[in-house]
């Protein structure tokens, strides 16, 4: 049913009496939103009529996001931009085309992580890889030095008691009194009787110094890799390489090798270390770790550093 407005043309103006509680806003001109203007020609009074069968449907079901989708307006609301003026079918996808997912699509960080890991498990596991992947960057790979087994004794001894207190001021960091502690004694023969002194004798012992630290390293390194902590006696300061350095030294001439079985002997104005086999031509080194001496990764580490099958 129709709802009708009635406006009089008054002294001061247009007035209006609403005939019905239907509101209406715009402009008063006929088929505006339903509205028909029934007014009679030549008369005072305006009449408007408000059609509900219109068509006129408010919200347009057609606009904002719950709409329907119109292929040439990618946007809500019936916007959107074509340069060539053709738009694609959205039902209809390229033969062959896949596009690719952001939530399944690596990042670049994944992408250099996974490359990292596979380049460390190639090396790590391939024997002789070290030279090939760094061919590009040194004329020539610096391989470790190669120890023959007449020249060098490794033996890895469970720290006794007694040497455990002792040593336990060398690495105040570590309860090495409880629990595993390995230590790995380095001998390697002389040419010259170390008791003495001379240049020959200093420069073999640099050579046996340097030799020791660089084995000392590679072992040490590869332990801590299997997730074990190891240590080693810098021959120079008879002080923990890697460790805090503290006011306790075990230079190779102390007493605590007696509990390894060496001999210390005082020569009244020095002291030299005695192997059970090679004397006073000898060279010795300490190399300490919370590794079981007993372990497999002990047994791979001095097989593939040292040569050595069982030690």
């Amino acid at each position: 049913m129709a709802s009708r407005i009635s406006s009089v043309q008054g002294a001061k103006g247009l007035t209006s009496r609403i005939i019905s509680s239907r509101q209406f806003s715009g402009p008063l001109v006929g088929g505006t939103r339903g509205w028909r203007n029934e007014t009679p020609q030549g008369s005072s009074t305006g009449i408007f009529v408000y059609s509900p069968e219109s068509n006129v449907t408010w919200p347009d079901e057609k606009l904002g996001v719950l709409g329907t989708t119109d292929p040439k307006f990618r946007l809500p609301g019936h916007t959107g931009i074509s340069i060539s003026g053709q738009f694609p079918d959205p039902d209809k996808k390229a033969a062959g085309h896949s596009k690719s997912d952001i939530l399944t699509h690596p990042l670049n960080k994944e992408t250099q992580v996974h490359a990292i890991y596979n380049a460390h498990d190639f090396i790590k596991y391939t024997p002789g890889s070290e030279s090939a992947v760094c061919v590009d960057l040194l004329d020539e790979f610096p391989r470790l030095i190669e120890l023959e087994m007449e020249d060098v004794e490794v033996i890895a001894h469970e720290t006794p008691i007694l040497l455990r207190k002792d040593m336990k001021s060398l690495f105040p960091g570590r309860d090495v009194e409880n629990g595993t502690f390995t230590t790995i004694t380095y001998s390697q023969y002389t040419e010259n009787d170390m008791s003495k002194w001379s240049e020959l004798v200093e420069e073999e012992r640099d050579a046996k110094m340097e030799k020791f630290v660089l084995v000392a390293k590679e072992i040490c390194g590869r332990l801590k890799e299997e997730g074990h902590w190891a240590d080693f006696i810098d021959p120079y300061s008879g002080t923990p390489y890697f460790s805090s350095h503290t006011n306790t030294t075990m230079f190779e001439t102390d007493e605590k090798f007696r509990a390894l079985g060496f001999r210390i002997e005082d020569l009244g104005c020095c002291k030299v270390i005695l192997h059970p086999e090679y004397g006073r031509n000898v060279f010795v080194g300490c190399i300490v770790t919370d590794a079981s001496k007993t372990s497999i990764v002990l047994d791979e580490i001095f097989e593939d550093v040292l040569g050595i099958e069982n030690f």
